[in-house]
């Protein structure tokens, strides 16, 4: 009897508890603003509405249309400093931004698959025709367009087949593969250098045959492309081969682990930011054809992305089950890229019809032009098939190949950022080391195969692709898998791809400025990572951002006379090294960051590596997949059964610690 009073008790009591704050919350409804409802979220087949943003409310509070601040998901995990020191400092009230629509080993639905590989591709296009260019003018093969094509064409299938074995079997997160403007622009800085110097084609032919007025301009262009163009391209291609197997190197033995000893948010900071400073000169070059369109096509992005970030779009949809009706998804924040690019290049058809911009060749409104390129599609061929040895055997350059190794070791820096990026982004533990290692070594390998082929321009991890999965939410790994296949195929079929280059230059501009200025802005989410109080790390990167500026133009100010060590080899080496700013800033960065005293936590070292402890939780709350995406699942199974793999630096089943134990 007496433990039946003490439970009966006991309920009555907890259902007066109950009723007490029922009553109280009614009291409260009148003072507190009504709660938002949650996204309603069908179809498509994705997981957006566990994704979306979600207020939690109590049951009996939902009855009644309001809510207390306490039932409100108050922090934002995305947003959330890792340094907050939760038991002293309360969460800040505010809605929560939207998680990923597509996580990496998820797949959209086919319908979607298209439009979001069509949409990356247009990024990849720009820097493929910014690259072809920059090439061009080293070998002196401006006026010969159906050579630019070939290049073109070359460019194309080596991205593809990088962009595939990354995403396939290399770093497994979903990044880009292709030719950027700090890859190319060291071979730019030869152009300064007399013996590199273009020669003029007419001139060229009175010093090596007789008179030009006997023969035909044809005969002339001729001789020039075999004796000018052909041995620069066969020199190029056989210094690529050399930095590609350097470049491989690094990541077959392992060295990216132990650089990551050394290089850290504190070295990686400066070194990105002055990699953006050079990246506003190219692409002021393509927004300054026309401002209007520029600044309207990027002014649509960010409409459609960032102003409209927390509404759903309401989407009329048939199915035999439910017939017609409504559902909500942010398709325009998934194609916002897509749908801009089309406004954009729509805009200058119809201003192009109209005369506004200029038809003079002269003027930069030409290249706004939408008819300016037409000869380029009559001009290429149906069908492009390169192979290796096109044109010959590869030749070799100390001077070609020291502009390849400055571009080769501003490329693993750059992808290591970008592969942190890239994780953070998509919301993934750190890389642990065995993935970084597969993903250099699989750069270097398409490298050396580049020059095996003639693209003349290595391969690396692109930027501005990374921005847009941050403004698209959409981090499938099949999309860049298909993206590769996609730009294999295009690079056959060149006139499908000719039509794809004569976008607007104002439109590529104006993408651009969205894409790279959401990837610098990623930049400084680094910053999270190390002691922002601590003066000796905000001393580093001030120093290093500012010798970073002053070394490039002290070389440049003094030209030729910059260096003098008796070899003009030596001379053409260093002067491209002094010349790059991202370089000169990154070394600054490393020395100071690894001489000057500080403990790993305030440098930041502990969570920049985290992913190199295989058995260590990580560190960051907001994470949507684990370390798993990083393995290859048949390679994976297979290796586990062999203990000498874990000894192996670029295999899914490397173990440092185990490596550490045995030495």
């Amino acid at each position: 009897m007496d433990a039946s009073n003490k439970s009966n008790s006991f309920t009555e009591n907890l259902v007066d508890q109950k009723d007490m704050d029922t009553k109280s919350n009614r009291n409260s409804s009148d003072s507190q603003p009504p709660t938002p409802p949650p996204p309603y979220v069908d179809g498509f087949n994705c997981k957006y509405e566990n994704n979306a943003t979600v207020i939690n409310v109590k049951e009996e509070t939902v009855k009644n249309g309001s809510a207390s601040t306490d039932s409100i998901l108050a922090m934002d995990n995305s947003e959330k400093d890792p340094m907050l020191n939760e038991e002293t400092d309360a969460p800040t009230l505010k809605v929560e931004r939207q998680g990923l629509i597509y996580k990496v080993s998820e797949s959209p639905p086919v319908h979607l698959l298209l439009f979001f590989c069509f949409q990356q591709c247009l990024l990849c296009l720009k820097s493929s025709i910014k690259s072809t260019m920059l090439v061009s003018e080293v070998m002196c093969a401006r006026n010969h367009g159906e050579f630019k094509s070939l290049i073109m064409s070359m460019s194309l299938l080596m991205s593809g087949m990088c962009t595939f074995l990354q995403n396939t079997v290399g770093f497994r997160l979903p990044v880009y593969q292709g030719p950027i403007a700090s890859y190319v622009l060291p071979l730019v800085v030869l152009l300064d250098v007399p013996q590199y110097a273009c020669p003029d084609i007419h001139t060229y032919y009175n010093q090596t045959i007789g008179n030009v007025s006997e023969v035909s301009e044809v005969v002339i262009k001729d001789l020039y492309f075999q004796e000018v163009i052909i041995p620069r391209f066969l020199q190029m291609s056989g210094a690529l081969i050399l930095a590609g197997f350097l470049h491989m190197f690094v990541g077959l033995t392992g060295t990216v682990g132990f650089l990551l000893r050394f290089i850290g948010p504190i070295t990686v900071i400066p070194t990105i930011l002055l990699i953006g400073i050079n990246v506003y000169t190219i692409t002021y070059k393509f927004c300054s054809t026309h401002w209007g369109v520029s600044l309207f096509t990027a002014g649509i992005v960010l409409i459609l992305s960032l102003y409209m970030d927390r509404w759903n779009m309401p989407i009329p949809l048939w199915t035999p089950k439910k017939k017609i009706h409504i559902i909500r998804f942010p398709l325009h924040q998934v194609f916002s890229m897509l749908i801009a690019a089309t406004v954009g290049w729509t805009t200058c058809v119809i201003l192009t019809n109209m005369g506004v911009f200029s038809d003079d060749p002269n003027s930069p409104e030409f290249f706004a032009r939408t008819d300016t390129r037409n000869d380029v599609i009559h001009k290429t061929p149906w069908f492009i098939f390169p192979y290796p040895g096109m044109y010959g055997t590869p030749g070799f350059d100390v001077g070609v190949f020291s502009a390849f190794l400055t571009a080769t070791i501003g490329s693993i820096l750059d992808s290591i950022a970008d592969y942190y990026a890239v994780a953070r982004v998509v919301r993934v533990p750190s890389p642990p080391v065995h993935a970084m290692n597969r993903g250099i070594l699989v750069e270097g390998f398409m490298s050396m195969m580049a020059g095996f082929w003639g693209a003349a321009h290595g391969t690396t991890t692109y930027a501005g692709n990374i921005g847009v999965i941050g403004l698209t939410k959409v981090a499938s790994r099949i999309i860049f898998q298909m993206l590769g296949i996609m730009l294999m195929v295009l690079a056959v079929f060149g006139k499908f791809t000719s039509v794809l280059i004569t976008i607007p230059y104002p439109v590529v501009g104006g993408l651009q400025v969205i894409g790279f200025g959401i990837f610098l802005g990623l930049v400084f989410g680094n910053l999270q990572y190390i002691d922002m109080n601590s003066t000796r790390n905000l001393a580093i990167i001030g120093l290093s951002i500012l010798w970073g500026l002053i070394i490039p133009y002290w070389s440049k100010l003094n030209g030729d006379d910059v260096i003098h060590t008796g070899s003009d080899h030596a001379d053409n080496f260093l002067k491209m090294l002094t010349r790059n700013p991202n370089f000169s800033g990154f070394l600054i960065a490393l020395i100071l960051d690894n001489t000057v005293p500080g403990t790993l936590k305030e440098r930041g070292m502990l969570i920049w590596q985290g992913g190199n402890d295989e058995d260590g939780a990580d560190q960051d709350e907001n994470l949507e997949e684990g370390r798993e995406v990083y393995d290859i699942p048949c390679l994976t199974r297979i290796l586990k059964k062999y203990r000498i793999s874990s000894y192996i630096p670029f295999l899914p089943t490397y173990n440092p610690n185990q490596t550490k134990k045995a030495n």
